[in-house]
């Protein structure tokens, strides 16, 4: 089990993760799937082991925003479908396809451009589509080159492999990446079909208001959806696995299923928005803890100032505690002067300006001591403090808060009570002295 020496970590409960993605499970179609999407290092919880529980728990696909990400997964032994769900720049289409990872498409001169990449690496010939052999002016020139890295000695996990993956991505108004009109949603079909070096194996949109109160953009874009599949199948194609359904339109339309839900921020026990957990569709357990412990504990004197800026200063009698937890982990420095953290179940106020490494908490009615446990976000006794309750403070969402957690913290992973492994990508600390 790998070490740390700073008493702050970032505690995460596989059983709650195993816990949220049965709930999901029983709450849709029997037919379809869960597509675990573990994009950000799993919104800050830890990619490897998240992707892990859920494939245990059964999930059957998983999702990430980029190649590095899916690689990532990959070299610790995962074999199931991974889904890029953003743009691949063509530099990597050789990557994603040693990797077997699937690619999200949606531009038909990225598709001529990596076919031929392929191909060569095939040693096939190109087929040739449509003729057109110019160039994107809107991608970097130099992308058509694949990259030269030798991947003679890496560990594919397929016994085969002879074509890339591809979803095709239909934007029906979330205004990111994907197909706009039917003219290109056919020009691309055409490309993968025609294509030796292409495997379709799925088409989805992704939902803009779907944890919204109003429900009018949602459902124009659902019907948008289905207009384009309608559009597909009357040209004649047969449509591979289809998929539309975040968290939230998961939770509230269970029969858009489809072939996937893909699962990402309710998969963590949270909700996409105040609005969906007020609905109490669903019971969802937050995985999710940081913990730290008292540093220093000081009895002023008289009246001290505290941090930077001295926007805080400490009264006679008033005791004061640092904690070794920083804007550069996470704690962001918008909770400075208005933040909270429990100690022995109660809930004690941040004071002065929340410092890189440390910050500061007045405490009274208690005694505290150096190596107490303080939870910064999580539950102590009856006392809780949410992800929802801390964004709100700096004027963000829940996802935000989690995904700022950063490498400096260790993630230790319990379960059934009892730590199982801990990850620090602090690997340096590690080595022994010289």
């Amino acid at each position: 089990m790998d070490k740390f020496y700073r008493d702050t970590w970032v505690e995460v409960n596989l059983d709650d993760i195993r816990t949220n993605i049965r709930t999901f499970r029983k709450h849709i179609p029997e037919k379809t799937q869960i597509m675990a999407v573990v994009k950000a290092d799993a919104y800050g919880h830890g990619s490897v082991e998240v992707a892990r529980e859920a494939l245990a728990a059964g999930a059957t696909a998983l999702a990430v925003a980029f190649l590095d990400e899916g690689i990532v997964l990959r070299k610790a032994g995962i074999t199931c479908p991974i889904l890029i769900l953003g743009y691949t720049p063509i530099r990597a289409v050789q990557e994603a396809y040693e990797w077997n990872i699937s690619c999200t498409v949606f531009q038909t001169n990225w598709l001529k451009r990596a076919e031929k990449i392929i191909s060569k690496k095939q040693g096939k010939k190109k087929v040739n589509n449509d003729g057109d052999k110019s160039e994107d002016k809107n991608e970097d020139k130099n992308e058509d080159k694949p990259e030269t890295e030798n991947t003679q000695n890496k560990e594919i996990p397929t016994r085969e492999r002879k074509c890339l993956s591809v979803h095709i991505n239909i934007d029906t108004g979330m205004g990111r990446i994907g197909v706009r009109t039917k003219k290109v949603l056919l020009s691309v079909v055409k490309s993968v079909n025609k294509s030796d070096v292409f495997q379709w194996d799925g088409i989805y949109t992704h939902f803009a208001t779907a944890d919204s109160r109003d429900i009018t953009y949602l459902n124009h874009q659902f019907e948008r959806f289905q207009d384009y599949l309608e559009f597909l199948q009357e040209k004649g194609y047969k449509l591979p696995a289809i998929h539309c359904c975040n968290t939230a339109a998961a939770m509230t339309h269970p029969e858009w299923g489809f072939s996937y839900i893909r699962l990402g921020i309710g998969m963590y026990g949270l909700y996409p928005s105040v609005y969906i957990k007020s609905l109490h569709i669903l019971n969802l357990e937050p995985a999710l803890q940081v913990k730290t412990r008292v540093s220093n504990v000081k009895f002023m004197q008289k009246p001290f100032g505290i941090s930077y800026g001295v926007t805080y200063i400490a009264t006679p009698g008033e005791q004061i505690i640092t904690l070794p937890i920083g804007y550069g982990d996470g704690f962001s420095r918008l909770l400075s002067n208005k933040g909270s953290v429990l100690l022995q179940g109660q809930r004690f106020s941040v004071v002065g300006r929340v410092t890189m490494d440390q910050c500061m908490v007045s405490v009274d009615k208690i005694k505290a001591k150096v190596g107490d446990e303080v939870v910064i976000y999580g539950r102590s006794g009856k006392e809780e403090i949410t992800l929802e309750e801390v964004a709100e403070l700096i004027g963000t969402i829940n996802y935000e808060v989690a995904c700022m957690l950063n490498y400096r913290l260790p993630r230790v992973y319990t379960k059934q009570h009892k730590v199982v492994s801990v990850r620090n990508l602090l690997e340096s600390i590690n080595s022994k002295p010289m």
